[in-house]
Order: C-alpha cells, then structure tokens, then sequence
C-alpha cells in the first residue's frame, strides 16, 4: 500500500540503533534515516511501530499482534518524495503455511506523540519481552586498564602500564615487582572509586595486551595462559591477579571484566578471535562469565563486540539466556537493539557519540530501562550538564577511568553530587 503525503514527512522506526545514538524523535526526514538505524520495524529486535510525522499530522504504521515487521523503506516519487510504500514483512513461512498479521494505520493531530496512538502496542510489547533487571544500585563504575598498545618494553610483552611500562616478567624478581605494581594500582584506583563514590570497577585486560589484532581478548579463562606472570603468588600465598580482584572487594567495591562473545582458538601460540554467531554466542558468554564469577566475584561484565559478521548487533535472546542463568550481574553490552533493555544496560558512549542518556525508544517499551553513559577522562561539556544531570537522575550509570586521578573524576562528582542535591538520584 502507498500513501501521499502532502510535504516530505519525518519519522522511522522506535530504534536508537546499535550505539544508541539515532533515534530521539522523528526529527530525520522518513527515508533518510541515519546508516546505524534499521528501517525496518522487526518485533524480534524493537516495538514494530513505524512514526510518521507529516506537518498536519501523526501516523503509526504498527504491527498490532507482534508478528511481523513493518517498514516505510524508501520514497516512490522523486525528487518530490512524498509517496511512501508501507511493507510488511515477516520470518519463517513455511511451505503450504498460511499467516495472517494484524497491522493499522493509527492517524492523530499534528503533535501526538507515539504513547497517544499506540499505547496499546508499547504495552503488548513490554509483556511479551518484559523488563527483568534487577539492579538499584546507580552509582558511577570505574573503568580499569592494565595495559596500552603504547607500550613497546622487550621484558613487558603484555604491555602493562605498571611503572610506566618498564616491568621485566621474565625473572622471578621481575614478577614479583610486577605484582607489587598491581596491588599498588589497586589501592590507588580504589581510593579514586571511593573518593568518587562508586559502586564498583571493571577490569579491561587482566590477559594483558601482547597480540593487539585480537584485543581485547575478552576470555578471563586464558589469563594464566596469555598472561602467565599473573599467576605469581606473593607472601599471602595467594596469585597476584586474585589478590588483585580481593582488594576491591575487601574494600565494598563490586569487581568486573570484558568478556567477548567470540570464541578464541589459539593458533601457533596466538590467540585467534572467532566470529560471534546468535547459536552460539549466549553459551560462549555464559561460560566466560562463570569463570570470572567463580574465581574473583565478578559480577559487572562489559560485553565487547556484540555484532555478528554481517554488522548487525547479536540476538536480544543471547542477552535473555545469560540473564535468565545469571540474574544477579549486569550485562553491558557494547552494542544495542531496543529489546536489549529487557536484560541489560547498553553502552552509550558520552565521550564519543554526545549520548546523553538512554534513547526515548527504549523508555517508551520499558521506563525503568537504563544505560551506562561512557564518560572517560571528558566529564562533561557546559552544554550537556543539564542533560547528563537529568540522566543520572533517571538512573543512567556514568563509567569513568577510575584508576588515576583526572579531570573525568572531579566532573563525575559533581554531576552525582547536583544530581542528588537538586533532584531525586537513584541510591
């Protein structure tokens, strides 16, 4: 079915896209929508509600039961471009099946917004893929890393920033400065977390950084196998990367790490990142994260490179079966579709992106959905403060470097301290 419009209308689908930036309003022009944003409307990954906002009025092209896809893909007349097909599409109609799929049109005064048309749609879709996080605790992470690709030492493969760089891991004095260095970045980040009242860390690269072509690594299980010298035991009798990861947790800080939904398979002696697959990649995490958890009490896991090869970002069921096996962690995977919000908390990055808080999309499905804003060394700009202000008071996490003083540290609290000053923060 096509329709004529009588200007160029605005709008698209209720997805952000995989960084979270795109979708604030339907401010874009219809068939001109940002590369990252799909056009199409699919229920397996966002509400299927397609926006239109055409000057004299509102449409949503919706998928009523949930069971196909809608789009409004592309203009029929150019370069006039107001006559739009509106498509449905739909998975796995098998040979002699019959479907049948309830679509409306749903029209409104200029100024309507999607909650007004189609509040009926956004509920229907938050039952079938409800909000299960449980996670209260809002306060900033710190992010920790171990080592740089900077760092050229022939005694220092792994690259660790300790003492600048100039570790030498390959003599038993050598390894016990090394973990000396550790444990002396662990006391020093712990005391720029608290000062910065935050709830916990994530740890990049305790594997180190020796093979950069397939870092991060994002499998804790090969830390004593990349990176051997971590397994050095000290006084207590105790690995120096456990003694690492007690630190925190002696000192009320929740511990995490990076893990990868690749599978590495180590080749001649060097680790080879696999590509990441919707069949496989749930039990990949799930047994990665067992690991982290059991060993060192993780229980924040960033979640890197959650795209398959053909770009798109993983399944949102992978992040459902590794939050129904592991209700007690935060997932926070580095891409993102609108249904991500039902199990995890996305990555939106501040520093790279200007993202300010979780897209409008998501909040519409699920209110109590959040992000993890990545604000780095950068705090934040004068014009953005008000915004990162309303983030944190609608529960967004900031995520900072949190293993030296900077002016990212000072920024972080002053946003929490306004934030819990001139308005409600959550605990």
């Amino acid at each position: 079915m096509e329709l004529n419009f009588p200007g160029v209308p605005d709008g698209g689908t209720l997805e952000a896209g995989q960084f979270g930036f795109g979708f604030k309003g339907p401010e874009h022009p219809l068939d001109r929508s940002p590369p990252s944003i799909p056009s199409v409307a699919d229920p397996q990954t966002v509400v299927p509600i397609v926006s239109v906002n055409y000057r004299t009025g509102v449409l949503n092209f919706c998928s009523d039961d949930l069971e196909c896809s809608v789009s409004v893909p592309y203009s029929t007349n150019f370069p006039g471009r107001t006559s739009y097909p509106f498509m449905i599409t739909c998975h796995d109609i098998k040979p002699g099946v019959s479907k049948t799929f309830n679509v409306s049109l749903r029209f409104g005064s200029a100024g309507a917004r999607v909650q007004d048309l189609s509040g009926d749609v956004l509920e229907r879709y938050a039952e079938k893929y409800p909000f299960q996080i449980n996670w209260n605790n809002r306060r900033p992470i710190g992010a920790i890393f171990l080592a740089s690709s900077g760092i050229n030492v022939a005694t220092n493969p792994r690259r660790w920033i300790l003492n600048e760089g100039k570790i030498d891991i390959t003599t038993d004095q050598g390894k016990d400065a090394f973990r000396t260095a550790l444990l002396k970045l662990a006391d020093n980040s712990i005391n720029v977390l608290k000062d910065t009242n935050a709830q916990g860390m994530i740890t990049w690269d305790p594997e180190g950084q020796q093979f950069l072509e397939s870092c991060y690594y994002g499998d804790p299980r090969l830390t004593p196998v990349l990176a051997p010298e971590t397994e050095f035991k000290g006084d207590r009798g105790m690995n120096a990367i456990d003694e690492y990861f007690e630190k925190f947790r002696q000192a009320g800080l929740r511990v995490g790490v990076c893990l990868r939904p690749q599978q590495i398979t180590m080749v001649n002696g060097k680790p080879v990142q696999g590509a990441a697959d919707n069949q496989h990649a749930a039990e990949v995490l799930k047994q990665k994260l067992a690991y982290a958890k059991k060993r060192w009490g993780c229980t924040l896991f960033y979640i890197d490179s959650t795209v398959v090869v053909t770009g798109e970002s993983l399944d949102p069921d992978v992040f459902k079966t590794v939050a129904d096996a592991y209700p007690d962690v935060l997932l926070i995977p580095e891409n993102e579709s609108m249904r991500y919000f039902a199990y995890s908390a996305p990555l939106n990055s501040y520093m790279h992106h200007k993202v300010t808080s979780t897209p409008v999309g998501a909040r519409m499905v699920y209110p109590k959905a959040f992000s993890v804003l990545l604000t780095s060394d950068q705090g934040d700009r004068p014009e953005d403060h008000d915004a990162l202000i309303t983030a944190v008071r609608n529960g967004d996490i900031l995520l900072f470097n949190g293993w030296y003083n900077n002016d990212g540290v000072t920024n972080i609290k002053k946003l929490h301290e306004e934030a819990t000053t001139k308005g409600s923060a959550k605990p």
